[in-house]
């Protein structure tokens, strides 16, 4: 699965969640302000994880 942040108009967001759950896509909104506390030791132990995790996937197939 792939993580997308988007910034959405507030006098859109409503018509763009609709269309995007019509699609099959998961929604989770979070606040600005959380997201702008997350430090870079945060994105780095993020992209750790996830690329233990595809890195695990990956074997299975070889």
């Amino acid at each position: 699965m792939t993580t997308l942040t988007i910034d959405i108009p507030d006098s859109n967001a409503e018509e763009v969640i609709a269309q995007l759950k019509k699609l099959g896509v998961k929604i989770r909104q979070s606040s600005i302000a959380k997201l702008d506390k997350l430090t870079k030791a945060d994105y780095e132990k993020h992209f750790s994880h996830r690329s233990a995790i595809t890195k695990n996937k990956v074997l299975k197939y070889l």
